[in-house]
């Protein structure tokens, strides 16, 4: 195993790193110190390299493109309603972002920060940050988030953090996928979930988990096109959805490879994109799908939703896994 670092930029007057990681087969993940990014998944096939996910080759199109492409969101992964949550008997008014909501936490979110960064092992690098009262959320909150490449071609994404004061955790990475050689909708979907949110019209949760059927049944390998064509009669042509999962959360595949998704927590949110192309985005061309590993989001407002209350002087840790397959 090997770790390079490289200079990738420099914002606001600090520099990006670029880790790139590179097991015994030439499997490689490169991280970015802006935004904690997931910046590449490089496989070798028959002597070919192929990238799994979206990925830009500079850092401006990170900064300016408003898709979180790679990012590490959070705090709180998701959005919140109406900006506004209660711990404790104590209520907390956020910075609204997203209509009266906010959405990954807001503007200053850690999708917005450079971190501290060091390699933290032949395999693995570890990014440092602490964020302070941004975006009106309590106390300081001291994060790492460790990305880790083994000899299996699984890359690991661990995020610990503690804070002084009561307050909310749930990150995820805002990573997309194609594993094909053109756009997604030809890729094969498996979701392990009985059970999806239903959102409103502002994609909030309701709090009613419903049933997973039709064009949100993915609970057998389905193309992610006949689910979006599934869509259509709902006057829906795209997915943005929340399901509850648990340990094996999802397989993503095409004809030639397969990336399995694990998580500890309960959530996965998968959301069809072209964060490329505008011009194809707007005409629902997608190049690839999101897939979020979190707590079901807005979980601070649902009781059955899962815990991301931190308390002050508790340390949490959570684990997000994505392995790499190529089919015979």
């Amino acid at each position: 195993m090997v770790v390079v670092k490289t200079n990738f930029g420099e914002t606001n007057g600090q520099e990006v790193s670029l880790y790139k990681i590179t097991n015994k087969n030439q499997t490689s993940i490169s991280v970015l110190s802006y935004a904690a990014t997931w910046q590449n998944f490089e496989v070798v096939e028959d002597g070919v390299k192929r990238s799994l996910i979206e990925h830009f080759d500079n850092l401006n199109d990170y900064i300016k493109t408003p898709y979180e492409v790679g990012k590490t969101i959070g705090r709180v992964a998701g959005r919140i309603t109406k900006a506004h949550f209660s711990i404790n008997d104590v209520d907390y008014q956020l910075q609204p972002n997203d209509g009266a909501n906010i959405i990954h936490s807001g503007d200053y979110g850690l999708q917005s920060q450079n971190f501290d960064s060091i390699v933290d092992s032949d395999n693995s690098v570890l990014f440092t940050h602490t964020v302070n009262g941004e975006d009106g959320f309590p106390g300081v909150l001291k994060v790492k988030i460790r990305y880790t490449l083994n000899d299996d071609d699984e890359v690991a994404i661990t995020y610990s953090a503690r804070t002084n004061h009561d307050t909310l955790f749930n990150p995820s990475c805002h990573v997309y996928f194609n594993l094909g050689e053109s756009n997604i909708r030809q890729q094969q979907l498996r979701i392990n979930s009985k059970h999806f949110l239903d959102m409103n019209a502002e994609k909030l949760p309701t709090g009613k988990m419903l049933a997973v059927t039709n064009a949100y049944d993915f609970k057998n390998f389905k193309k992610i096109g006949q689910g979006l064509k599934q869509l259509k009669p709902l006057d829906k042509f795209e997915f943005d959805d929340a399901y509850v999962v648990r340990d094996k959360a999802a397989t993503l595949k095409s004809d030639k490879r397969a990336i399995d998704f694990y998580t500890d927590r309960n959530g996965l949110v998968i959301f069809t994109a072209n964060p490329i192309d505008q011009q194809k985005a707007s005409t629902h061309d997608y190049s690839s799908i999101a897939m979020e590993l979190m707590t079901l989001p807005d979980a601070i407002n649902h009781a059955d939703f899962g815990e991301t209350i931190l308390n002050a002087g508790q340390k949490v840790s959570y684990t997000n896994k994505f392995k790499y397959r190529k089919l015979d």
